[in-house]
């Protein structure tokens, strides 16, 4: 069979669908089906706008703090913590096990520890001079519950949830951290890069990888093929344009995390080496994550 495939930073809606599709689809078969829900805990004020809060999502028993921004004239009062206590009072409703965050050498790795979250792996100069740290934390030991609502002349918590990608605390949320951001790591310059796999005179997408270029790294978030174009090479082909890819954009390094029941013994044929593991993600496997320098002699 004929395959071939293209890059682009900006793939339509209905391509990036098919290649997270095709990867959701190989979960399901290896008896992990898709389980994502959103989950949000807005700070407001007295207006009832948005002025931070935490945004999430839950899956296979875990919740994943995507982002947490507390405004600088509220922050030191408690916010953080009540926000994350709220969020892993509705995680544990859900059914969750345990939380994880990354969070990065000029923002809030002390805080973490103190609510009770520990390192499991660290990627050293991303951005370049600093440290992403990866954390967690286990629900099931004892049980959080979340705070009482302040009063009325105070900002609000509130707890939404919502199956929507595109949800509109998030720009709120992503400007905030990255006005803190901006002095210690520069512009994130992000940018997204999909591969889509497809037969020769064919537009329906097979496959491919999709990736996000920030702080002079790449993230590759993913990379799937139908079972009958695996093992002829198309996978690594793949991953060396990538490669190629970050290198032209000047990134420094590519990372990654897989699955116990995926692909880790692909990956680290391609050089990538293991920084860090997260146990019982989901329950009876482990997440693995990997990256590969492309300085120094190391790519």
């Amino acid at each position: 069979m004929t395959v071939w495939y293209d890059l682009t930073s900006q793939p339509s809606e209905a391509e990036e669908a098919a290649a997270r599709e095709a990867l959701r689809a190989f979960n399901t078969e290896s008896g992990f089906p898709h389980d994502g829900r959103k989950l949000a805990v807005l700070l407001r004020d007295e207006s009832a706008q948005v002025i931070g809060g935490l945004v999430g999502r839950t899956a296979w028993s875990w919740l994943y703090v995507e982002n947490l921004a507390i405004p600088p004239a509220l922050r030191g009062a408690g916010w953080g913590r009540r926000l994350l206590a709220a969020a892993e009072a509705e995680a544990l409703r859900r059914g969750c096990i345990g939380v994880r965050l990354d969070t990065y050498s000029f923002q809030a790795r002390g805080f973490y520890e103190r609510q009770g979250f520990r390192l499991v792996g660290q990627l050293d100069d991303c951005p370049p001079g600093q440290t992403r740290f990866s954390m967690a934390k286990r629900l099931d030991a004892a049980p959080s519950a979340a705070e009482p609502w302040p009063d009325a002349a105070a900002p609000r918590v509130t707890i939404t949830a919502s199956a929507a990608e595109a949800d509109p605390a998030i720009p709120v949320l992503l400007a905030g951290l990255s006005a803190h951001a901006r002095p210690h790591a520069g512009p994130a310059n992000a940018e997204s890069l999909t591969m889509v796999v497809r037969r020769p005179r064919e537009a329906a997408p097979l496959g491919g990888l999709h990736a996000r270029i920030f702080y002079g790294w790449m993230y590759v978030n993913l990379l799937h093929l139908p079972e009958d174009l695996r093992g002829q090479g198309l996978g690594q082909a793949l991953m060396r344009r990538a490669e190629a890819a970050a290198r032209a954009r000047g990134c420094t390094a590519i990372w990654l995390d897989t699955f116990s029941f995926q692909a880790r013994p692909f990956y680290e044929s391609l050089g990538f080496r293991l920084f860090a593991t997260l146990e019982d993600y989901p329950p009876g496997h482990s997440r693995h994550y990997l990256m590969k320098r492309l300085t120094d002699g190391d790519a």
